[in-house]
């Protein structure tokens, strides 16, 4: 199974970013594959061609007759490179004629988001159901300025829409990007590839200071994020002598299905390095407007091995229709011997 995401200050809301809402339905929904450009620090786009080299990694054969794999987690400008293949391989096999995507709507309406078992946390991949006119949304952080760039490749879709907004000196913090999706992405849910990638202005390396609390689309995850108060506590834990960590969250919408997941973190100059831990199931799913009872995780792995090292929590929610949300704890477990 692929694995796969709040923050709890006060954040500024980019639905309408600083004036540039016309930005924004410009590149989402007139222009895809843009190459924007902007003013701000030289920045003038990225390079979303074809590459050459790209190892992958795929769970299972789960495909529905296509080629989901989700890329495999590679740092910097290797990351770069792989997701734009990835996308742009997706983009020709879905649009191909007689191209379905049935087992892959069935395995999300089972399975929820799918993410990578290992990603980088400033370049990495995700599918998900999408529907045109439906919300999207981005929860996010950062230390240092940025150029965010939102790709969907989705069947029907004959381009791979782009969204890139500069974050410059003045911008940097939390912030939250809301828009909906135009309509060339169809009226009816189906699976579509997913890309974030967080790069300094020029585009030539990723941020390492890049931080994700939410990731969603549909009318379930957005109004405010629909999963949000993740806490992960305490800050460290001893496995050996039976100590654990607490979790719980709350969530203004109802989804029948949820699963919480524990992800080892580990430090990189371009970007944090993310691997899946273990997981634990929401039995029920949650409900709208309740926190879920706090639970507990011992610190161990799917092998019930201890798992050292700084783990933080990863939610994914999704509902069968209504769309899906995945949501990231801000605070952390160390694992110690």
């Amino acid at each position: 199974m692929d694995h796969g995401l709040g923050r709890r200050q006060p954040r500024a809301t980019f639905s309408l970013i600083r004036g540039l809402s016309w930005v924004l339905v410009a590149l989402l929904a007139v222009s895809p594959m843009t190459q924007a450009q902007y003013s701000d620090d030289g920045y003038s786009g990225y390079d979303d061609r074809p590459h050459r080299e790209a190892p992958y990694e795929s769970p299972d054969n789960d495909n529905g007759g296509n080629d989901w794999k989700v890329p495999a987690a590679v740092a910097g400008v290797v990351a770069l490179t792989l997701l734009g293949r990835w996308l742009y391989q997706r983009s020709q096999a879905v649009n191909e004629p007689g191209a379905d995507d049935s087992g892959m709507t069935e395995r999300l309406m089972r399975e929820g988001p799918q993410l990578s078992a290992r990603y980088n946390s400033s370049a990495f991949a995700a599918v998900g159901m999408v529907r045109s006119n439906w919300p999207f949304v981005l929860d996010f952080t950062h230390e240092e300025p940025i150029v965010l760039t939102l790709r969907l490749s989705a069947q029907g879709v004959a381009d791979i829409y782009t969204l890139r907004v500069p974050f410059g000196v003045d911008d940097i913090g939390k912030h939250r990007l809301q828009f909906q999706l135009p309509p060339a992405f169809n009226d009816w849910e189906h699976p579509a590839a997913i890309a974030v990638t967080a790069t300094d202005m020029n585009g030539e390396r990723t941020a390492s200071s890049f931080r994700i609390y939410a990731l969603g689309c549909g009318p379930l995850a957005v109004g405010s994020v629909a999963i949000e108060e993740v806490s992960f506590l305490p800050r460290r834990i001893r496995p050996r002598v039976g100590e654990q960590a607490l979790f719980r969250f709350f969530s203004h919408s109802s989804f029948p299905r949820a699963v919480a997941e524990f992800m080892r973190v580990e430090p990189a100059v371009d970007g944090e390095q993310y691997f899946f831990v273990d997981e634990e199931p929401i039995l029920g799913g949650v409900s709208a407007g309740r926190s879920i009872d706090p639970r507990q995780w011992d610190g161990r792995d799917a092998r019930e091995q201890p798992s050292p090292g700084t783990h933080r929590l990863q939610v994914r929610a999704w509902a069968p229709t209504g769309g899906w949300v995945t949501a990231w704890s801000d605070t952390r477990v160390s694992v110690t011997p």
